[in-house]
């Protein structure tokens, strides 16, 4: 009997042998041919370093994610030093981790985005334009784009700037102007944080701090939760929260301590901000440092006619002298939701 269970067993045991080999095989097989899931710029030769020009090295990355359809991702403690822009030229799936790519020469953008496909996402990415890029991030074509979590900080001339394309959404993000010891003749007092010339596109959950303009829109956009700040007084003259060129809707959002809350550039713009409020930090208005007045509705053209504000709260302070708008017959309508603080020539509530 216990030789008959011995032979039994050993065509067993050496078939389930040949089956560990053949599954092995096909295992190692499978590594060779299965696409890779993702790529860092490493591989091509980064240094991340801070210090080191990664330009070629990052570009590769890029170029290499797009052909092979293989996410781009990094280290979250990388800086790459860039001496040229790092081009977009196709569908990208980009997460970075919160790494950075940095200017390290004078150049007209960090990254530059053109490409009539469809779908690229690119989240969690710091860009840093170190007062020698003109933009951080300049997209001059997109279609179906998504951006996430996106931290741009010390462009010369703009962080965010859109030219064309279609159903671009950004949320989740950080758009600065310079340090307070970094404003020189170039840099901040000009800054914008976004500046879009298109239109059906998307901006939620978004801070700006200390850019001159903090959007100019120059399409039929929609903002939501937008809270946009400055805090030196070198930026706050003449500086605007919302520059509208075009219809836009904007829901709950905040312009804090801006000489004009909302500017109207043309006649006969369609423009409905719901939710929404003003506020002036009074501190950063005193007469040695540079008093302004401050102006909730500026027009450049016509009488403000086609703007609806609902259900917002305007506060100004009577340090300030805050005015509803800078012409005597402003037609924006109210129905009543709002409340104005202290604003000279704001409608009875």
């Amino acid at each position: 009997m216990m030789m008959i269970g011995i032979v039994g067993t050993f065509p067993f045991t050496l078939s389930g042998g040949e089956k560990q080999e053949e599954s092995s095989s096909h295992a190692e097989s499978d590594k060779q041919t299965r696409p890779r899931m993702q790529i860092t710029p490493f591989e091509f030769g980064a240094a991340g370093d801070g210090k080191t020009d990664d330009t070629k090295a990052l570009q590769a990355a890029v170029d290499a994610a797009i052909t092979k359809k293989t996410t781009l991702t990094s280290p979250m403690s990388a800086i790459y030093m860039v001496t040229a822009p790092i081009e977009i030229r196709g569908m990208l799936n980009a997460d970075f981790n919160l790494a950075e790519i940095r200017a390290a020469a004078r150049i007209p953008a960090v990254v530059r985005y053109e490409t009539p496909q469809y779908y690229t996402l690119l989240r969690n990415l710091r860009i840093d334009g170190n007062l020698m890029a003109d933009t951080g991030l300049c997209i001059v074509n997109a279609r179906k784009m998504r951006i996430d979590n996106l931290i741009i900080g010390r462009p010369l001339t703009t962080a965010l700037k859109i030219t064309r394309g279609y159903e671009i959404f950004v949320q989740n993000s950080h758009f600065n102007g310079a340090a307070p010891d970094d404003i020189n003749k170039e840099a901040a007092e000009n800054a914008a944080g976004i500046d879009i010339a298109t239109s059906d596109c998307h901006f939620s959950d978004i801070v700006i701090i200390d850019c001159k303009t903090a959007i100019i829109n120059r399409g039929f956009n929609f903002y939501e939760r937008i809270h946009a700040w400055t805090y030196k007084p070198a930026i706050i003259k003449d500086s605007i929260c919302f520059d509208l060129w075009n219809t836009c809707i904007i829901s709950d959002s905040y312009a804090d301590t801006f000489q004009i809350c909302v500017r109207l550039r043309r006649k006969g713009i369609q423009c409905k901000l719901s939710g929404c409020g003003s506020y002036y930090n009074e501190r950063l208005y005193t007469a040695e440092r540079g008093h302004v007045t401050p102006y909730l509705f500026w027009m450049d053209e016509g009488d403000g006619r086609g703007v609806s504000l609902q259900s917002s709260v305007m506060r100004a302070t009577e340090a300030m002298g805050g005015n509803y708008c800078n012409i005597e017959n402003c037609a924006v309508y109210t129905d009543g939701s709002d409340s104005f603080l202290r604003w000279k020539g704001a409608p009875e509530q």
